[in-house]
């Protein structure tokens, strides 16, 4: 079974203008947090697993970011988040429930919605090799996933890589493919930065 990174296509724009500040402040209204509160949340929340869907309100209206709406792509990565136009997420909701939650958003007043990934893939620790810069630890240089873990995740993500990055296996790639769902590139450089 081949793992994958998911990325973003060769120079795109996010979807929308996602400003954790701004929206931060936002939620607050919402709720009895304070602002730095909710932004703390939002800049742990892949490694620490945060759900925000009991703070989200309807309708949260965001821009397009650049020419995002130009590009038009069905699905993308926004960070650690997945976000995705209706018609992808009533073919992926029953498929992904289980892996993380969904919250409704809108660009421009188009109907969409964000992926937030609630799931780790278990390293294969004894196959996976840290990176040394002058005696440091400098991230990974392999990374290797426990097959019997991961077979039945669609999509998941690494505590030793730092939950940055989001992983999937053949099963989510042939989904996206198969319905030629235009946005993600599937990269089996688990590491790789850049497309």
């Amino acid at each position: 079974m081949t793992v994958y990174q998911i990325k973003n296509k060769a120079y795109t724009y996010d979807v929308i203008d996602f400003n954790i500040v701004e929206l931060s402040k936002i939620l607050s209204k919402h709720n009895d947090l304070e602002p730095d509160t909710i932004l703390t949340m939002f800049m742990s929340a892949a490694r620490h697993n945060i759900e925000f869907s009991h703070l989200w309100p309807q309708g949260l209206n965001f821009d397009y970011f650049g020419k995002a709406k130009k590009q038009d792509y069905d699905i993308s990565r926004l960070g650690h988040f997945l976000i995705m136009k209706m018609p992808v997420y009533e073919l992926l909701k029953a498929r992904l429930a289980n892996f993380g939650e969904f919250l409704p958003v809108k660009a421009e007043s188009n109907n969409m919605m964000l992926f937030n990934l609630l799931t780790f893939g278990q390293e294969q620790k004894d196959m996976c090799l840290t990176k040394y810069e002058d005696g440091f630890e400098d991230g990974l240089e392999l990374l290797t996933f426990k097959q019997d873990d991961i077979q039945n995740k669609l999509l998941f993500k690494s505590k030793l890589e730092g939950a940055q990055k989001v992983y999937c296996t053949d099963e989510f790639k042939n989904i996206i493919q198969s319905n030629n769902l235009k946005g993600l590139v599937f990269d089996e450089d688990l590491l790789d930065l850049f497309v």
